[in-house]
């Protein structure tokens, strides 16, 4: 049977990716009504709709020129929002190695999304070469293309890919953390 042309005026695949997601988004903020309504309270105990509004949003990467390969990426108000810090505490990771940010070209961090779990844990192994070549003096966009481009030592996959397929295993954490380390010193050099 033949495919058909989606008639002007039907849903693209955007537009249905949209309706799935709010329609999603609206059952998920039912069911939290139901359970605070057992509880003698309701959704407008827990603020401003406007306010909640902008956090669910925030939680979600925003675009940018390097997406298709790094991306997508956290700009620093939605990833403070979602993870719940202030942005002292953002940068203070990011000084210390911990979170991975890239400078854009107009001097904006943004971070990627690549770098975390659903619970906004930034996953193990990532965690140590991002340390690594913090440490090394390395940018952030260096790291995420060492991050992202395939290597034998990681079996033709990227280090975040590598962890992935080994479920962030320890040996896999390890394996992510020695090359990180090997590398870093020749970067350093």
């Amino acid at each position: 049977m033949a495919a058909t042309a989606e008639a002007p005026g039907t849903a693209t695949g955007q537009d249905r990716d949209t309706r799935q997601l709010t329609e999603r988004v609206a059952e998920l903020v039912g069911e939290r009504a139901r359970s605070l309504a057992l509880q003698g309270r309701s959704l407008a105990d827990l603020g401003d709709p406007e306010e909640l509004a902008q956090r669910m949003v925030a939680a979600l990467p925003s675009q940018h020129a390097w997406d298709e390969r790094l991306g997508p990426f956290y700009d620093t108000a939605g990833l403070v929002t979602w993870l719940g810090i202030s942005r002292q505490a953002l940068a203070d990771r990011v000084r210390r190695g911990t979170l991975l940010a890239c400078r854009t070209a107009d001097g904006h961090l943004v971070y990627p999304a690549l770098q975390f779990a659903r619970d906004g844990a930034v996953r193990p192994g990532v965690v140590d070469a991002v340390g690594q070549f913090t440490r090394a003096g390395a940018d952030g966009w260096a790291i995420a293309v060492w991050l992202t481009t395939p290597s034998d030592a990681f079996d033709g996959h990227s280090a975040v890919d590598y962890l992935v397929v080994h479920r962030t295993s320890a040996n896999a954490v390890e394996q992510v953390r020695d090359v990180a380390a090997a590398d870093a010193r020749g970067w350093s050099r």
